[in-house]
């Protein structure tokens, strides 16, 4: 899979890696979904599946500097994903 880095982000360099990414991400929505419907609790369901997911990521990378470099980008992209949106329309006034 390759990446180009734009600014502190990366994108997806081709239309299907980019079609992949995007059904990866439906998909593991959907299971986080399923582990809630059947009970699963939340903290040993995620550290069971991050903990395969990472395995997998380990086991099939040529190098641990590429699977830490996938696991960086993941990182940065979970943390911009996740914060909040902040509108500033004065130094004193803030929406979220």
């Amino acid at each position: 899979m390759s990446f180009k880095k734009h600014g502190n982000a990366f994108s997806v360099a081709d239309e299907k890696d980019e079609e992949d990414f995007f059904t990866a991400v439906e998909c593991v929505q959907e299971l986080l979904e399923e582990f809630n419907s059947v009970g699963l609790r939340e903290a040993p369901a995620l550290g069971g599946a991050l903990t395969q997911m990472l395995t997998h990521l380990i086991i099939n990378s040529p190098d641990t500097q590429t699977a830490m470099g996938l696991l960086s980008m993941c990182l940065s992209n979970a943390a911009i994903k996740a914060e909040p949106t902040v509108f500033e329309i004065s130094p004193s006034k803030k929406f979220h």
